[in-house]
């Protein structure tokens, strides 16, 4: 688990303090202002792995960048072999990591990291990174530097866009997506979505402690609307030149192949698929080098609520809190999710835990004349009620939760109705022109149109 990172001379807050809470840790902000920076941060303290690549680099305005942090876990003895490695629970220190402009790298100190548990990142791009402290840990190194000495992560980019060629084209012959699976030197690290939904539907009957297939049904299950589920169905072949059966759904509209899901179910599915295999993997690695399973995992989803129905927004995050319970029941989660949906944040309000969980918020100071205009908050937790509540709060910072032109109407309306008519804008200057407006853009029934028939009145 992560307890904390400070950044200095980094990113667009260029001190950044943040202490996360063990359960679930949520953050908003405007566009551009550093949300997924400091996912992508809190992953490479987490694992030592940049994840898809994403190296944070330092503008050059601060002479010595530095990034600190705390991970919760256990560490391993450097001097021994893997198989003569003992594992002991430590206490979580604060360990710094600077950057050397020539090498364009991280510096810190050498050895093996901290292991907080699995922990698997959701990109918003639809890409995913995942680290195993059972496999990731004693990895071959990327280079022989300081800053890239530490076990990689396993990358999962974007699908290729030849994945599932038409007839007459070229196919892909590189596997590196979730669909496709992961091959790194000749062996095979995950064989896909596409090939383990296969494998484990037909010996879904199998005694063992976790049934892949059953533990995926009931997340996929759980991820999905409760008024539209998704049920995991038997593989299928969809294409003539194409002797692969491939992952199918039924859903309300029928049963639909994998190629055809859209962009949101394809990233629910692959985030449920790869929170299975995941477990799955670590659990035979732990016993093949025998020692006990994590009991911890950290899940990252940048923009929660990607390409999802407002229906799925609001049962989207409370769920992911759940998934870890149907692998096994002492499992512990840690959750950092960037949001910019009001419903994700109504969603929580009964689930938000205050000892246990964290609201943060990226701002864009426009009073402040220095260049360094934006903040980073730790927000107190106050409910909103419902979507319109938390729009126009202070996260989202909306005036009104209306069209542009509409609030433009309403608040020349409300100058008018105080006597100010400098603050009344050209074609908003008089009554008449003010009610045309209204009447364009404000419903029959809309609550501020008994106040100006009203205060209006001759």
């Amino acid at each position: 688990m992560i307890e904390s990172v400070r950044l200095n001379g980094i990113g667009p807050v260029h001190d950044l303090t943040a202490s996360f809470g063990e359960r679930l840790n949520i953050i908003t902000g405007d566009n551009g202002l550093g949300k997924s920076f400091l996912l992508d941060v809190c992953f490479w303290a987490l694992t030592g792995s940049w994840p898809g690549g994403r190296i944070a680099i330092p503008d050059g305005s601060h002479k010595s960048p530095s990034i600190k942090y705390d991970v919760k876990g256990k560490t391993k003895a450097t001097t021994t072999t893997p198989s003569q490695a003992a594992s002991s629970s430590v206490e979580p220190s604060i360990l710094e990591a600077s950057y050397d402009f020539k090498s364009q790298a991280w510096n810190r100190k050498r050895g093996r990291p901290r292991m907080p548990g699995l922990v698997i990142y959701a990109a918003v791009d639809g890409s995913f990174s995942v680290w195993d402290p059972a496999r990731n840990y004693w990895r071959e190194p990327r280079a022989p530097n300081g800053g890239d000495d530490w076990p990689r992560a396993f990358q999962f980019p974007t699908e290729s866009s030849t994945a599932y060629s038409p007839p007459g084209t070229e196919a892909a012959t590189i596997r590196r997506d979730v669909a496709n699976g992961l091959e790194e030197g000749g062996r095979v690290l995950c064989n896909g979505l596409i090939a383990d939904w296969g494998e484990w539907f037909y010996r879904r009957s199998a005694n063992s402690e976790v049934n892949p297939f059953q533990a995926m049904e009931d997340i996929v299950a759980l991820l999905s609307h409760p008024l539209e589920p998704l049920q995991c169905e038997e593989p299928r072949k969809v294409f003539l030149d194409d002797s692969r059966k491939f992952p199918t759904l039924r859903m309300p509209s029928g049963v639909v192949p994998y190629p055809h899901w859209s962009a949101g179910v394809k990233r629910i599915v692959s985030f449920a698929y790869l929170i299975v295999w995941a477990w799955v993997e670590h659990k035979q690695a732990a016993e093949l080098r025998h020692e006990n399973p994590t009991n911890r995992i950290v899940l990252i989803a940048d923009e929660i609520e990607a390409h999802l129905h407002p229906k799925w927004q609001r049962t989207i995050l409370p769920a992911i809190l759940q998934v870890v319970g149907k692998l096994h029941e002492n499992l512990m989660v840690q959750v950092l999710a960037t949001t910019h949906s009001p419903l994700v944040l109504a969603s929580i309000e009964p689930y938000f835990e205050e000892d246990k969980d964290e609201l943060f918020c990226f701002s864009l100071n426009n009073d402040n004349t220095d260049e360094n205009n934006v903040t980073f908050d730790n927000l107190p937790w106050v409910a909103h009620g419902d979507a319109v509540g938390w729009l126009t709060s202070d996260i989202f910072g909306l005036d009104q939760a209306r069209s542009r032109e509409a609030e433009e109407a309403i608040e020349a309306a409300e100058a008018f109705l105080r006597g100010d008519g400098a603050a009344l804008p050209v074609g908003l200057s008089n009554k008449e022109e003010i009610t045309e407006h209204l009447r364009k853009l404000l419903p029959g029934l809309d609550p501020f149109w008994p106040r100006w028939i009203v205060q209006a009145r001759p």
